[in-house]
């Protein structure tokens, strides 16, 4: 890991004390993509009162967005050398250090990034993802400081105090950053489950891929697993893709979550279907401890779109009475920095935490609970 420009939460809080960026709202605005995230931002600037002149793209894959112009990074800096810039490319694709030097490079030294557009659209842009208010994660970093005395590696401490300095904006660099273990499978977890005939449980397990990578790891020997997902689309290449050909597999139509339920779901979205009030289909939820009353199980991974909380409270017998491995994403919103490890520390007696960074911009945050050996 390249090294952090700093060594404490204390010392992150005091850098953090400074005015957040403010974009003009006299002067037009460019938004650096012209995706789905972007034009959210678009329409909220608009609303807003701001001027957005258009979009620029290094490849522009269409002359117009939102019936404004898209045009490419020579061209913005013939009409406007001085534009304010957006970036509104928000996801795990390409870190945003690498789009940062593809501005300055055509000619532009400043960017609003998405904390700072975020900071000040919160209310109208709503949930998206790891994004937060800027005070609201200030408010927080006492909270992480503690976790990270939890974790039981420098390295884990190291990634939880990068992901708070980046996303304040104050370490652009951490955007490209990636661990070096696999995601999900490595050397916390696999240990703990060789040689064994194991019982797997997944949460949000989209197509069964995670499963196909766990049953081709060395010592791995699945003998029953339950494969939750509750995106018919994605259910259904589920189904085609492992739940046909692979002997003791389960394919659940469902969600998981703390109690028994009927949810307003936004499917459609391939891996990002979550539960939300405007969702476009209902599904049906249920807890583990209810869908598995008597069962050991031996490994449990949850990437369920912020609802993690709420499947570990619907999972405490099972965990109590099985003590499973455990990887959970922690990366769907804000407070899952603190609040995830908070309730593991309570669920989870007599076990090790380590955090891992798997992709860029701090998507694919991942908490692994490994039991001590008894």
């Amino acid at each position: 890991m390249s090294a952090s420009p700093y060594t404490s939460f204390a010392q992150l809080a005091m850098a953090a004390a400074r005015p957040p960026a403010q974009i003009d709202a006299v002067s037009p605005v460019w938004i650096f993509g012209a995706g789905n995230f972007e034009c959210s931002l678009c329409r909220v600037m608009q609303d807003r009162g701001i001027s957005v002149a258009g979009f620029v793209e290094t490849q522009p894959q269409a002359g117009t967005a939102l019936d404004l112009p898209v045009v490419d990074w020579s061209t913005l800096a013939t009409k406007s050398s001085k534009a304010q810039l957006a970036l509104g490319i928000y996801n795990r694709g390409v870190p945003f250090d690498e789009l940062v030097s593809i501005a300055n490079k055509a000619g532009f030294a400043h960017m609003f990034m998405p904390w700072d557009v975020y900071d000040a659209f919160a209310q109208d842009l709503g949930w998206r993802y790891w994004l937060s208010k800027r005070d609201f994660l200030l408010a927080g970093l006492d909270r992480i400081a503690r976790v990270g005395e939890r974790l039981a590696d420098q390295e884990s401490r190291d990634i939880l105090l990068r992901v708070a300095a980046f996303r304040l904006g104050l370490d652009l660099s951490f955007a490209s950053f990636q661990s070096a273990e696999n995601q999900y499978f490595n050397k916390f977890t696999l240990p703990p489950l060789q040689g064994k005939s194991i019982t797997y449980v997944d949460c949000g397990a989209y197509s069964g891929d995670t499963y196909i990578d766990l049953t081709s790891q060395p010592g791995i020997h699945c003998a029953q697993s339950f494969l939750l997902e509750p995106d018919s689309t994605n259910f259904a290449a589920m189904v085609s893709g492992v739940g046909t050909c692979h002997p003791g597999v389960v394919c659940l139509p469902l969600a998981a979550a703390d109690k028994y339920s009927i949810l307003t779901f936004n499917s459609g979205q391939g891996e990002g279907g979550s539960i939300g009030t405007n969702g476009n289909t209902h599904i049906a939820a249920v807890a583990l401890d209810d869908l598995l009353p008597l069962t050991t199980v031996n490994l449990i991974k949850l990437d369920v779109e912020g609802a993690e909380a709420h499947v570990l409270q619907g999972a405490r017998r099972i965990i109590d009475r099985s003590r499973p491995v455990l990887t959970l994403s922690l990366y769907h919103n804000p407070q899952d920095l603190w609040a995830l490890p908070e309730l593991l520390f309570d669920m989870c007696e007599d076990y090790s935490f380590h955090v891992r960074q798997h992709y860029y911009n701090s998507f694919d945050l991942v908490l692994y609970a490994i039991p001590h050996a008894h």
